[in-house]
């Protein structure tokens, strides 16, 4: 009974969390608190520090800004990334989720030419934005799984995920930058450099959780863990020459140590008990009613989006 009445509540995407100025007032106050503690432990206090709670949000913001205007023709260069004109069966399906989404624009879609079955989202926002899917996720993938994928994709713009995790790591390296110029110790810049780099972790892995959600409110959690499994017994891995995107999709990086995603079975484990799904805003049960379709339509009588 639960989980039928969560498969039929609609998503209310203008109350979503979408970060912005307090995200970069949070930012700016965690790098200069770590500015303080490490100008203490460097043994010096007076002109570098008062200098630094200067240079380093402005660093850091400018560092942020530069690398989201360059974010979404970077990666659809080093994908070799095919767009998809507007009229593609698959287009249009990424176009009407990004509608139910209350995207203010239509991202762009496209396909890249790796067999791993995998996709990624990046921009600086939705007017900036491009979705892209490997040739191998559809070519492996159900159209079921495929835009559960792509939802958890929208998830990341409509949640303005790109723009959280691009600032925070620009916050991080402002700080670790400066701190080298200021020749603080060097045990000091690495603890400094390795509890920032566990923080935006935490976020990260925290983000990839609530696109899981977010897409599960679209389309039923069921779509999703599908999705996930998919993923996770898929025997490709990711070629090397991706891995250096690879926080940016929906699949982790498997060499790396510290992970920026949560495993699949933690994500479907967080599906199934509705873990962040609960906390999404929904619409009253006035206004559900009101607006309630059959989302399954979506999934069973959709064009072929494969191809």
């Amino acid at each position: 009974m639960q989980q039928e009445q969560t498969r039929l509540q609609r998503l209310d995407p203008s109350r979503l969390k979408r970060g912005g100025f307090w995200h970069k007032i949070v930012l700016i106050f965690s790098a200069e608190m770590g500015l303080v503690m490490g100008t203490i432990f460097s043994g010096g206090v007076g002109t570098p520090l008062l200098a630094g709670f200067l240079v380093v949000p402005l660093f850091g913001l400018t560092l942020g800004f530069v690398g989201l205007s360059r974010a979404r023709d970077r990666i659809v260069k080093a994908t070799t990334t095919n767009l998809l004109p507007d009229d593609h069966p698959l287009t249009k399906a990424v176009h009407g989720m990004a509608q139910e989404l209350h995207l203010s624009a239509m991202p762009k879609v496209g396909v890249y030419p790796d067999n791993d079955i995998n996709a990624f989202a990046a921009g600086s926002g939705p007017k900036k934005a491009v979705v892209s899917f490997s040739q191998g996720l559809l070519d492996r993938c159900t159209n079921r799984e495929v835009l559960a994928i792509a939802a958890h994709e929208l998830a990341h713009i409509a949640n303005n995920d790109m723009r959280r995790m691009q600032y925070a790591w620009s916050f991080q390296n402002a700080l670790t930058w400066y701190m080298m110029f200021e020749r603080a110790r060097t045990m000091v810049r690495w603890l400094l450099s390795t509890l920032g780099e566990i923080l935006i972790l935490k976020l990260s892995r925290k983000r990839e959780f609530w696109a899981d959600a977010t897409a599960a409110a679209l389309l039923g959690k069921e779509a999703m863990i599908e999705a996930l499994r998919r993923l996770d017994g898929d025997p490709i891995e990711p070629p090397a020459s991706k891995l250096a995107y690879a926080r940016l999709m929906i699949r982790s990086n498997p060499r790396e140590w510290f992970a920026t995603h949560p495993t699949i079975a933690n994500r479907i484990a967080a599906l199934e008990q509705e873990v962040y799904v609960r906390k999404l805003p929904f619409l009253s049960e006035a206004r559900r009613t009101l607006k309630r379709e059959p989302r399954e339509r979506r999934l069973h009588e959709a064009e072929d989006i494969s191809h």
